[in-house]
Formats: C-alpha cells, sequence, structure tokens
C-alpha cells in the first residue's frame, strides 16, 4: 500500500510567552507546518495578506494587559470563518457560546498530545497517497508547459488550505468522478500577469499580449482540460464510476472572491510559477490549482487502482 503524506499547511502563530513560542515552534516543523509569526496588533491584517493559511495557533493570554485574547479570536473568526483557531487555554473559566463557536479546537496549556491530536483531525483530514500528489504535479507541469511551451515552469511544494478565497480575477472548474473521488479541480490566475506573459511570448509562436479577457479565459479553460485528460487516462478506470450520486450546492460570492463547496474538508493545493528564461527580472506568472474531493475521497481505492491499473491502454482515442 502506497505511502500516505502529511502535506504541508500554513498556520498563524499568535504566541506571546517564549517558552510555549519555541516549543510550538519545533511542534510545526516536525510536522512539515510553516509558521506565521505575528502580534496581537498584526494578526488581521495578516490574515488580508495570507490567503492560503490553515489554521490559527493562539494563546489565550496573549495580552500583556491581563485581558484574554477571546475578543481577538472573535475577530479572527468573523473575517475567515473557515479557518480553525487552536487556542492555548490558561485559564479554565467556561467559553460563551461567541467565543466557543469562534474557537471550536481549545487545548489544554503544555499538552502537545491533545494539540497534535486535534492537528490530525482539522488539518490533516485528509491523507493524500504520495503516489497520487507527485503524479498530479508531473501530469498539471506536463500539461502547463504544452500550453506554455517558452516558459519554464516550476511547481512549489503542495500544500492544504481551510480557505476559501479566489486568486486572481480567472478561474476554471471541472468535475472529477471516480470509484476513489468525487469533487472538482480549479485553476485560478490574474488575468493581467497572464496577458503579460502571452506578451513575453511564454505561448505559442505567434500569440501575443493583445488577448481579450474571453482568449485568455478560453487559454486557461484548454489547460485545465489538458490537466484533467491526464488526470482521467492515468487515474480513473474507464469502467467505474462513483455509486455515490449526491450533490452539493457551489457558493460564489464574487464581491468577496469567495467560492465554497460545501465542506471543510482541507484541499490540496499546488501553485504552479512560470517565468521567461530570456527575462529574468519579470515577476512570474502564477497558476494556483486546487483538488477539492468534497464528495467523495477514498484513497485506498486510488492505491488499488494506481498500483494495478494506473498504465494499462484502454485502446480508445480520446479529444478534448
Amino acid at each position: 500500500m502506497s505511502e500516505t503524506t502529511f502535506l504541508a499547511a500554513k498556520v498563524l502563530l499568535l504566541e506571546h510567552d517564549p517558552v510555549h513560542y519555541a516549543s510550538l515552534l519545533e511542534f510545526c516543523e516536525n510536522l512539515g507546518l510553516i509558521t506565521v509569526p505575528r502580534a496581537a496588533a498584526d494578526a488581521l491584517d495578516a490574515l488580508k495578506q495570507h490567503k492560503d493559511l490553515g489554521g490559527v495557533l493562539l494563546a489565550e493570554d496573549l495580552h500583556e494587559d491581563g485581558s484574554d485574547s477571546l475578543p481577538l479570536a472573535i475577530a479572527l473568526h468573523r473575517q475567515r470563518p473557515e479557518l480553525p483557531i487552536f487556542l492555548r487555554r490558561t485559564s479554565s473559566r467556561p467559553l460563551t457560546d461567541d467565543e466557543a463557536r469562534a474557537v471550536t479546537h481549545p487545548w489544554p496549556s503544555g499538552d502537545m498530545a491533545a494539540l497534535r491530536e486535534l492537528i490530525d483531525h482539522s488539518l490533516f483530514g485528509l491523507r493524500y497517497p504520495t503516489t497520487l500528489v507527485g503524479g498530479v504535479v508531473e501530469l498539471s507541469c506536463n500539461a502547463i508547459r504544452s500550453m506554455f511551451p517558452n516558459a519554464e515552469v516550476v511547481a512549489e511544494p503542495p500544500y492544504v488550505v481551510h480557505d476559501r478565497i479566489i486568486y486572481g480575477q480567472v478561474s476554471t472548474l471541472i468535475a472529477l468522478e471516480s470509484t476513489w473521488c468525487r469533487g472538482y479541480m480549479m485553476l485560478q490566475t490574474e488575468e493581467g500577469a497572464l496577458r503579460q506573459g502571452m506578451a513575453q511570448g511564454m505561448g505559442y509562436e505567434g500569440v501575443g499580449g493583445d488577448l481579450g479577457f474571453r482568449e485568455l479565459n478560453n487559454l486557461l479553460g484548454e489547460t485545465t482540460n489538458l490537466v484533467w485528460g491526464a488526470f482521467k487516462n492515468r487515474y480513473i478506470p474507464p469502467e467505474a464510476f462513483a455509486n455515490q450520486q449526491t450533490q452539493v450546492p457551489i457558493v460564489i460570492n464574487h464581491e468577496q472572491k469567495y467560492i465554497s463547496f460545501g465542506s471543510q474538508d482541507p484541499q490540496l493545493c499546488i501553485r504552479y510559477l512560470l517565468t521567461d528564461p530570456r527575462r529574468p527580472r519579470q515577476p512570474p506568472v502564477t497558476i494556483v490549482q486546487r483538488f477539492i474531493f468534497n464528495l467523495l475521497f477514498v484513497p485506498e481505492a486510488f492505491v488499488e487502482f494506481s498500483a494495478g491499473n494506473s498504465t494499462a491502454a484502454t485502446g480508445e482515442l480520446e479529444f478534448f
């Protein structure tokens, strides 16, 4: 059976005590968590700056004036309700209803085993097989390179996110369905950066930067289609489909750049950086990929299929 992995996740660290701060840094490093340390005064701004957070580590006695940090927890929850807040309790007073809604993961100060259990359940609720993650990165890089033949494509280390914030102005969404998964894949990018990249000549010969938004939409759509086709051929048995046909509403708020798939499970996220080797100082074009297995995810079934039949030819010719 293939090894499953804890993927990196980024957490906002709000801790003032030197001993606990050092302990939490070591704890996060051992788990592969990326910490973003901030002072209490900068916490809300950090949420705006970092859209790809997985959670918040917050000390109850964060304020030096003796007041607790529960009002801050409520403010954090109001701004980003999808982020789990792990509160290091330093008092025994019961939480109010509003505080309990904001702080869904309190843990006793110093009890790292309790924190680990909460982290395992919340941040790493889905275990992604390493062969799946590596394969997804490989086939996605190949698809992006085929659409942007003059660009250098590099994938950053995969990680998991809880946020529901849309990156950029152009997004695509395509359904994934098999015996072991049901959900969606998204590609997202900034329209201006994509247009600039095409103007630099990252695409095919003769395709420049005088593209309208419809052409840019089609460009990302074709890239999505290539990734989907490669994913389908590699990981989905041609004769099998999921038995569960339940659906959940997808909520999109354009004003807030927010999209929800009706699930609190962490999403697999990969960022691809496209650079022009001839213009090393030019900012890269970033394409953000997300896998949202909100309807079904059975990694054990994936392991069985990928180990036995992933390279089997179907004999069919497919057009996308």
